[in-house]
C-alpha cells in the first residue's frame, strides 16, 4: 500500500482505440495522439470500488514519485473497471500508465463528493478526450427517468480523433427519443460535422436549437430544467461556464448539472 492509501489493482487488458500519427504539419493529421482502454481488475476481496460515475466520481491513480492523479472510470463490470488514457509526450501520468504491462498492478483508490441535480435536459459537452468522462455520464443519465433529452456535444480536432463510434451508435440505437450526439472539428471539415471551436453561437445551435429553449422563445420556461456539464481542461471548462452564461443559463448555479 502507498503513503496515499491506494490499493492494488492488475491490468488485464489494454486496447488501442486512437492510433498516434505523425505527418507534415500542413495535414490536418499531423499531431494525433494515441488513446488506449485499460482493464484493471478491483484490488483484491473488493467487490467494486464505489465509484459514482453519474456523480463525477474519478479513480485517483498513485503514481510513483509524483502524485495521484484523478482519472474517469470509463466502464464498470463485475470485478473489473476501465480507464480511457490519452498518453501525451512526455506526459508522467499518461506516461506511467502506458508503461504498465498486463499483468502488472497500480495503485488506486476512489474520490468524489459532488452532487447530482436532476434535470429534463442534460447537456453534455466533451473536449477531445473528455469524452471518457461525458459518454459514461450520458450513459448513467439515461439510466434516470427524470431526464428526458440527453444530448452530447464533442469537440475534436479531427474526425480520426473521434472513438467509441460503436458505443455512441448502440446509446442511439437504444434511445432514440432520447440520446443524441453533435460533433464539431477545429481542424478538418466534414459532412455531418460542425466546423470551427466551440462558442456561445455553438452552444445555442447544438442545444437550444435541438430543444427549443432559446431565450425569448416560446419554450424559455423549460430552461429551469435544464442542465449542463462540460469535461475538458479547467480553462476549457470556465469558458464553456462563460459561453453559456452569455446565452442566459446560470452556471455556475441552477443549469448544473453536478456540483
Amino acid at each position: 500500500m502507498s503513503r496515499w492509501g491506494g490499493k492494488p489493482a492488475t491490468l488485464l487488458r489494454k486496447v488501442c482505440q486512437v492510433t498516434a500519427v505523425r505527418g507534415q504539419a500542413s495535414s490536418p493529421e499531423w499531431e494525433r495522439l494515441p488513446v488506449y482502454t485499460l482493464t484493471f481488475a478491483n484490488p483484491p476481496g473488493v467487490e467494486s470500488l464505489g465509484v459514482r460515475i453519474d456523480h463525477g466520481d474519478v479513480v485517483k491513480v498513485v503514481v510513483p514519485n509524483f502524485k495521484p492523479k484523478s482519472y474517469s472510470m470509463s466502464a464498470e463490470r463485475q470485478g473489473e473497471f476501465d480507464i480511457t488514457v490519452k498518453v501525451y509526450p512526455g506526459g508522467v501520468c499518461s506516461g506511467y500508465l502506458d508503461s504498465v504491462q498486463v499483468g502488472e498492478s497500480i495503485s488506486v483508490f476512489k474520490m468524489g463528493a459532488k452532487q447530482r441535480a436532476a434535470g429534463r435536459h442534460v447537456g453534455l459537452i466533451a473536449y477531445g478526450v473528455g469524452i471518457t468522462e461525458a459518454l459514461p455520464l450520458c450513459v448513467a443519465e439515461l439510466a434516470k427517468p427524470d431526464a428526458e433529452q440527453v444530448r452530447l456535444l464533442w469537440a475534436s480536432k479531427t474526425y480520426g480523433d473521434l472513438f467509441w463510434h460503436d458505443e455512441i451508435a448502440a446509446l442511439r440505437a437504444a434511445h432514440p427519443e432520447r440520446f443524441s450526439v453533435a460533433t464539431i472539428l477545429s481542424r478538418e471539415q466534414r459532412e455531418g460535422c460542425l466546423h470551427g471551436r466551440c462558442s456561445a453561437a455553438v452552444l445555442t445551435e447544438v442545444f437550444d436549437g435541438a430543444w427549443g429553449t432559446a431565450a425569448g422563445g416560446p419554450r424559455e420556461a423549460a430552461r429551469d430544467d435544464v442542465r449542463f456539464l462540460s469535461v475538458g481542461t479547467k480553462p476549457m471548462m470556465r469558458q464553456t461556464e462563460a459561453m453559456l452564461r452569455e446565452i442566459g443559463y446560470a452556471t455556475p448555479g441552477r443549469n448544473m448539472l453536478l456540483a
